[in-house]
């Protein structure tokens, strides 16, 4: 069975290179308050941070995705999810299995635009509490939850929700990626765009 369209490639634009002077890219989580600082998720919460009136870290098992980021309009709630990954040994190179899970992940989150807008506010408030080690602190580090609240009574009723999927992991160097690599990442966008008409961003470094 030959397929009628072939996934090409991710397309360049559709690679963001960042900077990740300070940040240990073995380190993917920031656990929970005090943070760890050198983290890939704290860093890249602090970079989004004032692009989004709500900012929700849904780290950890059964997660939406590691960032849930929100922006209310007049007429659609804009749903931003961020899928985060280590670097394995905290190098910048071509290794494809940094990308699998987080592909996946990526793929599997496409689910929750075609499920009640009820249902994936009520994850969040399920979850509102983050706990490790028999520490606890809120999941939500922007907004309120009477924001969340609010938003659950809009979608609920009024408003259409839009997604928006990305892959953060900086072990990969825009400037000079392999071609395995970017096949990959193009069969996720062009299953994400055929699915969910979704687009696929990535996040890499330099």
């Amino acid at each position: 069975v030959k397929l009628k369209v072939q996934p090409d490639v991710i397309s360049n634009d559709s690679i963001i290179a960042d900077d990740w002077t300070g940040v240990s890219i073995n380190k993917e989580s920031q656990d929970i308050a005090p943070y760890i600082q050198d983290s890939i998720q704290y860093y890249f919460i602090e970079k989004i941070k004032n692009d989004y009136q709500i900012i929700y870290d849904d780290d950890g098992k059964g997660e939406i995705a590691d960032i849930i980021a929100i922006n209310d309009s007049e007429t659609i709630i804009d749903i931003h999810l961020y899928h985060l990954k280590y670097a394995i040994g905290g190098n910048v190179n071509n290794n494809i299995d940094n990308f699998y899970q987080v592909c996946g992940q990526a793929e599997k989150s496409l689910k929750w635009k075609h499920k009640d807008g009820r249902e994936f506010f009520n994850h969040l408030f399920k979850r509102k509490t983050k706990k490790l080690g028999g520490n606890t602190c809120s999941r939500i580090i922007k907004g309120t939850e009477e924001d969340l609240e609010n938003l659950l009574n809009q979608a609920k009723w009024t408003k259409a929700m839009r997604f928006h999927i990305y892959i953060v992991q900086p072990s990969l160097s825009k400037a000079n990626p392999s071609n395995d690599i970017l096949l990959l990442l193009g069969n996720v966008q062009h299953y994400l765009s055929t699915v969910g008409n979704i687009d696929l961003k990535v996040y890499t470094s330099h």
